[in-house]
């Protein structure tokens, strides 16, 4: 009688079961677009990829020693506005969050199973979730010469008749001999939510631009009329005033893959590379005196 031979099937390998140095050179070598999409294989690769990312921010917030420079004004003011430097407070998970990012994606906030989720329920990629977040202070002609506790604001008008009114944002990233682009649009802020503001109603990220990339959190205050109400001659309807508010951008935040993305856009592909020899500590910054020239 022919004997059995039982045959185990052994397991089949998969790309996690590299060694971790090995997956990160791999990984490493992706642009962040393709990092977020393989960071959802499983929670093992996401781990790596939220390191990679943290590296590649410190690389350009630290080491090469670029610093976010933010313009908030209204049209008027387009060639007279001041200019405001970011201080980076860090990088947290969410917009509203003021918690470390590291000690939050600890938790078990997000669903990694290979397996699918169930009926109902949302994937969630924890990568894209991640917002750097920073603090605009005003300064003159050189970062020494700022004044750390004064905020950055804007006076803005809403003329009789008007429901809301325009203000115009922009940031980049620079350094000497560099200007990277992050973001140029604007934001509508209407009346009554200006008068909720003042009273301490309302407040919270507003999000200019497309999608929620960069957001900016407000205060209003200082509410003064400075023109009468023009009837527009309509039945029924009762204008209000010319009246003005002071803006004050108390935060800045920015999706820290949305940032990385913009700095691939400008530099080339062997920027990131040999992240792990970076010297991990702090460029000093320049002076903001010195000549920025744009190549």
């Amino acid at each position: 009688m022919p004997h059995v031979i039982e045959v185990s099937e052994e397991p089949k390998p998969r790309f996690e079961d590299l060694p971790r140095e090995l997956l990160e050179e791999i990984l490493s070598l992706m642009p962040t677009r393709s990092l977020v999409v393989a960071s959802q294989t499983s929670k093992y690769i996401h781990d790596i990829a939220t390191y990679i990312l943290s590296r590649r921010l410190r690389r350009v917030l630290h080491t090469e020693g670029y610093r976010l420079i933010f313009e908030g004004y209204v049209a008027e003011d387009s060639l007279s506005h001041p200019y405001n430097h970011c201080e980076y407070t860090g990088l947290h998970l969410g917009p509203e969050s003021t918690a470390p990012a590291i000690k939050l994606i600890s938790q078990p906030l997000f669903n990694y199973n290979d397996s699918e989720t169930e009926e109902g329920e949302e994937e969630v990629n924890p990568l894209p979730k991640l917002y750097t977040h920073y603090t605009p202070t005003p300064f003159d002609s050189s970062y020494e010469n700022s004044v750390p506790n004064s905020i950055a604001s804007t006076t803005v008008t809403v003329d009789s008749g008007d429901l809301f009114t325009q203000v115009c944002v922009s940031g980049s990233l620079i350094k000497r001999g560099s200007v990277i682009p992050v973001f140029d649009t604007f934001f509508r802020v209407r009346r009554d939510w200006l008068d909720r503001a003042c009273e301490g109603k309302d407040g919270g990220v507003v999000w200019v631009g497309l999608g929620e990339d960069v957001g900016v959190r407000l205060k209003a205050r200082g509410r003064r009329v400075v023109g009468p109400a023009v009837h527009s001659g309509v039945r029924g309807r009762e204008e209000e005033p010319a009246v003005e508010y002071t803006i004050d951008y108390e935060s800045l935040v920015v999706r820290a893959t949305y940032l990385l993305e913009m700095v691939e856009k400008k530099k080339p592909a062997s920027f990131f590379e040999n992240l792990s020899l970076v010297s991990q500590t702090t460029t000093e910054m320049p002076a903001l005196d010195a000549p920025v020239l744009v190549y």
